[in-house]
């Protein structure tokens, strides 16, 4: 051990005895330095201007553009030029001879020079600590186990990095080759992850050997045992491959040998890096403050409450644009979107499925899709005997409904529900959405009734007014079918009485009045508790009233407008009582729900139900007009003299207890306010969309949907003025390097006199 640190300490003096390694430090500092103040100084921009700040932790030190991401990035620029002379030097000068004759083992030569590089890096990894103490400064309640959880990652990859910088360098007299030969090593070792990527078993070998992003997960505050043993069997395999090397140089051996010496330590390193990379053998351990790598209590609940693993199959359709996702080119990434469900179900299944069918916008011929079928199929590298036909995959899965694009079912103990890409800047399922799947197969979805015999508004229709987009968007992520609720149709002239197995049901914008046995269904429901949303437009809301009225409230004449210079005078946006946070209708100030053409609600008797008022009009711009009006061929304004402004319900939450279950009503003098046209609308910040889903949330007692929310992060304010950064940014760009420099001079200058 002794002639280890001997030989690490000649390495380190005859490193730190060259200007590179104090020209690294130099510039390991500047250019952290600006990542980590230029970051900061944005973000204190962002706080002045009164914009939400988010886990600036994470912002500052891990994500795209944090320090310590952008030092994985860019270390492989350092390392080559610190390992190029560790042995190239001693060839070229002729003093490894000296060396292997001398009585030092060749493994004692090969860790002294190491643990030379070692100590280097934790040199490097100091210099990051530093900023902890300055992330503590600077921001409030930094997250110090996250940071130190990614200045682990990028030791260790330094620590890779050295292993194979000093491998080339035992190959080549040159340092200069020796260095190139190292940025080519780490070139292939990125690159290896894309070979062979449509083939099970070459590409699993490939993407394990491939360093690239191989420390993203310690950044990001997520350490893992497969991800440990991979830097450690990096650094096995390159001081293995020295070793090796210096041994045949002392001793002759036939070509074979040494060619088969060279195999055994490959097959070996893979082999234990392959199994020890399966989910059953994985291991994890979350750095973040509030577990954010990790599934929530709830999501782990319902695994728990599985007696077996499910299984995932993916139907990728080759014509569709959302095959690329399914592709076995990307299969790697695809996979990796559930791993974190991965570490809860290590037997879980994935297997993909390609076929090829019509889409909704593909007017071919059968010919023709036959013939982009084969086109994809060429692109995408993949069998085309293996794809599926039309013919064939309609005889295995009724795909139409989810117009034969990439869907996933899941299966578990016979029971199938599907899993669906998203048509939003995620596009993939979150933990939300795949956790709601396992809900429904240990559960049933909730059932919502949406009465549809007197015109009332529809859930298939995509037109303006229909509510296709909120309750069946196969692929909108908030769409209530996504959200573990099954929203189906009732014909009140069908059914002798409303089904008890219905949470709730939504009578939306009658276009006529219900008939007396209609009406004697609604009401036999309501009086045995069941939950209910009504909703209605002004001038119909007559067909509503004689309903509300057995409840103690009325929907008032009259339209609201509200005074506005860039939209239409009967878009009304309607704000969040004090109270709604009470039934989880909790937004950011301001936050407002748009209702075209509203009216107001009178409650005339509350001795029934608990009212309570969840959304309400704008007092210094809302009126109600009674009188008959076109916004298209007439100019409406506001008159002080014959018009008042009011604040007045829009929606109403009641509550009572009936045959011992609590029952809910919301009643909203709008139906708008979830159809097709609120839901795209972008003109206009909204929470239309969330509180619907709230809504329903609320009508189910929280059953649905499965509440993956987290507790909210603490490091988001930042404690420094712009001029105090210019301070750090001065200390870490000026003072921090000018120290260093006149040290490196020192030890130089000393070492010349000398």
């Amino acid at each position: 051990m002794k002639k280890i640190f001997k030989i690490a300490r000649l390495e380190l003096s005859i490193m730190f005895y060259s200007p590179i390694a104090w020209l690294v430090l130099v510039l390991f500092i500047i250019q952290t330095g600006i990542t980590f103040t230029e970051l900061l100084y944005s973000q204190e921009t962002n706080q002045q201007l009164g914009r939400p700040l988010n886990v600036l932790s994470k912002v500052l030190f891990a994500g795209e553009d944090g320090v310590l991401a952008k030092v994985q990035r860019t270390l492989y620029l350092y390392i080559p030029i610190l390992t190029m002379g560790l042995f190239s030097r001693e060839t070229s000068s002729g003093s490894i001879k000296l060396l292997l004759t001398s009585p030092v083992t060749s493994l004692q030569i090969i860790l002294g020079k190491y643990l030379s590089m070692l100590v280097y890096a934790f040199l490097l990894c100091i210099i990051l600590t530093t900023y902890i103490l300055t992330g503590a400064i600077s921001i409030e309640a930094i997250d110090v186990k996250f940071v130190l959880g990614g200045i682990l990652g990028i030791f260790l990859l330094i620590s890779a990095y050295s292993a194979i910088g000093l491998y080339m360098s035992s190959l080549t007299n040159y340092q200069v080759v020796a260095a190139v030969s190292t940025l080519a090593v780490l070139a292939i070792l990125n690159f290896i992850g894309t070979i062979g990527q449509e083939y099970d078993l070459i590409r699993d070998i490939t993407y394990w050997f491939s360093i690239s992003g191989r420390a993203d997960n310690l950044v990001n505050g997520l350490i893992s045992s497969k991800d440990i043993i991979y830097f450690i069997l990096v650094v096995v395999l390159f001081l293995g491959l020295v070793f090796l090397k210096l041994n045949d140089e002392r001793k002759n051996r036939n070509a074979v040998i040494k060619l088969g010496r060279y195999l055994l330590l490959l097959i070996v390193v893979t082999s234990v890096g392959y199994f020890s990379s399966h989910p059953k053998l994985n291991k994890y351990y979350d750095t973040t403050r509030f577990k954010d790598r990790t599934l929530t209590e709830n999501s782990k609940s319902l695994i728990n409450q599985l007696e077996e693993p499910i299984n995932i199959t993916s139907y990728v359709n080759l014509v569709h644009y959302s095959a690329s996702y399914g592709a076995p080119k990307n299969r790697i990434k695809d996979l990796s979107r559930f791993e974190i469900y991965r570490r809860f179900i290590p037997e879980m299944k994935m297997n993909y499925i390609t076929y090829y069918d019509t889409v909704a916008y593909n007017r071919d011929t059968t010919k023709t899709l036959l013939e982009k079928a084969k086109t994809a199929a060429s692109v995408y590298k993949i069998n085309f005997d293996d794809v599926l036909s039309p013919d064939q995959i309609r005889a295995k899965i009724n795909l139409v409904p989810e117009n034969n694009r990439l869907v996933r079912i899941v299966e578990y103990k016979g029971k199938k529900t599907p899993l669906r890409m998203f048509d939003d800047m995620f596009v993939y399922p979150k933990e939300a959405e795949i956790s709601v799947a396992i809900k429904r197969l240990l559960f049933e979805p909730t059932h919502v009734g949406f009465l549809a015999s007197n015109s009332e508004r529809s859930i298939e229709s995509l037109e303006n007014e229909g509510y296709k987009i909120i309750t069946n968007g196969t692929n909108i992520r908030g769409s209530l079918i996504n959200q573990g609720f099954n929203p189906i149709k009732i014909d009140l002239n069908s059914i002798s009485k409303i089904p008890d197995s219905l949470k709730a049901v939504v009578i939306a914008d009658p276009k006529k009045a219900y008939s007396e046995s209609e009406k004697s269904k609604i009401l036999d429901y309501l009086k045995e508790g069941g939950n209910m949303l009504i909703t209605s437009e002004p001038n119909r809301h007559e067909f509503i009233n004689s309903l509300l009225d057995s409840i103690g409230l009325v929907i008032n004449d009259g339209v609201l407008l509200q005074e506005t210079e860039n939209y239409q005078l009967d878009l009304v946006q309607a704000k969040f009582t004090s109270e709604a946070k009470n039934f989880g209708f909790s937004y950011y100030d301001k936050a407002i729900v748009t209702t075209p053409t509203s009216s107001g609600i009178t409650i005339k008797d509350t001795s029934k139900f608990r009212v309570n008022t969840i959304l309400k009009s704008n007092a210094e711009y809302v009126w109600n007009k009674k009188q008959p009006f076109d916004l298209e061929t007439e100019q409406i304004k506001f008159n002080p003299k014959t018009d008042i402004k009011i604040e007045i319900p829009i929606a109403v939450a009641l509550e009572r207890t009936v045959n011992q279950k609590k029952q809910k009503i919301m009643i909203v003098a709008d139906s708008d306010f979830l159809s097709n046209s609120e839901m795209t609308r972008n003109n206009l910040t909204t929470v239309n969309s969330s509180f619907t889903i709230r809504l329903f949330k609320w009508l189910n007692d929280g059953v649905y949907p499965v509440n993956t929310s987290r507790k909210k992060a603490i490091d988001t304010v930042i404690k420094v003025s712009r001029t105090q950064i210019l301070w750090i940014k001065g200390i870490y760009l000026a003072i921090f390097p000018i120290i260093v420099v006149i040290l490196g001079a020192i030890v130089l200058i000393r070492r010349k006199r000398n």
